[in-house]
């Protein structure tokens, strides 16, 4: 048995799983236990393994398509958190400087 492959893929699992987490922390403002129990138990009521859609949550939050995740949990990410992505999307029309166009101006003239 290939030991060190089995930590790697551990470690790689553990990784998407922080980041799922974090997602919903940064989406729900709940705690990581709470993010945890609803990853764990929103695969459950799917029937995908929580490992595929803590992947599929970080890509919907990367706005990545569906290359390397399962369809199943793609979908069960999108209809359970999918509406959280769209409530807390930037606005287009706000400035991509931060709103300080004019402290730029002022930069730039010498002011």
């Amino acid at each position: 048995m290939d030991t060190w492959r089995s930590q790697d893929s551990r470690r790689a699992g553990a990784r998407v799983l922080d980041r799922a987490e974090g997602v919903l922390i940064a989406l729900r403002g709940c705690s990581l236990n709470r993010a945890f129990v609803e990853i764990v138990q929103t695969a459950k009521a799917h029937n995908v393994s929580p490992m595929s859609l803590a992947d599929a949550l970080v890509a919907l939050a990367q706005n990545q398509g569906s290359q390397d995740v399962e369809d199943a949990a793609l979908v069960a990410a999108r209809d359970t958190w999918g509406s959280l992505f769209d409530r807390n999307a930037p606005s287009r029309s706000a400035p991509r400087g931060g709103g300080d166009e004019d402290a730029d101006d002022e930069v730039a003239s010498g002011a």
